[in-house]
């Protein structure tokens, strides 16, 4: 009995995920073997992931410090400072091979995106924001495909 219960309860939360009724679980990017949220840690981020393609940083508008983004193969990353570290901005995807852990990538059809996402986004002028606590995951679109990706974190 316990276990059909875990089961049962397994599969609506995989349902509830897959319709957009979890959506804070669908803002976590995965690059191979290092899962990125927003508002992360930076340091730890940026040691997994090893040395970056490209580097370059300026004086935070926003923040007492100095942003930072690094380009890896597929997607660049940023940083913003807060105390005595940094900590993850936002993602934005480079080529088509890069995917988000439900399979959207560059070229993705925009029912494809709802099909992985939902229907809980807010559209604005071909751009599908979908908004979680933490994160704000946006698709931005031409001619009925999915032609940017990027991870927010929220207030940034």
């Amino acid at each position: 009995m316990r276990r059909r219960f875990f089961c049962f309860l397994a599969a609506v939360l995989l349902c509830m995920c897959q319709a957009g009724v979890l959506t804070s679980f669908a803002y976590v990017f995965d690059a191979g073997e290092v899962e990125i949220s927003m508002n992360q840690d930076a340091s730890e981020v940026l040691s997994a992931l090893g040395k970056a393609e490209t580097y370059y940083e300026a004086q935070s508008v926003k923040h007492q410090g100095k942003e930072r983004v690094f380009t890896y193969d597929g997607f660049e990353l940023s940083t913003y400072p807060s105390g005595s570290g940094d900590y993850i901005k936002s993602i934005w995807f480079l080529g088509e091979e890069t995917t988000t852990q439900e399979g959207i990538h560059i070229g993705s059809t925009i029912d494809e995106m709802k099909e992985a996402y939902g229907e809980d986004y807010r559209e604005e002028k071909g751009t599908y924001i979908y908004t979680s606590e933490d994160a704000v995951l946006r698709f931005y679109t031409k001619k009925g495909l999915v032609s940017g990706i990027e991870y927010k974190a929220v207030g940034e």
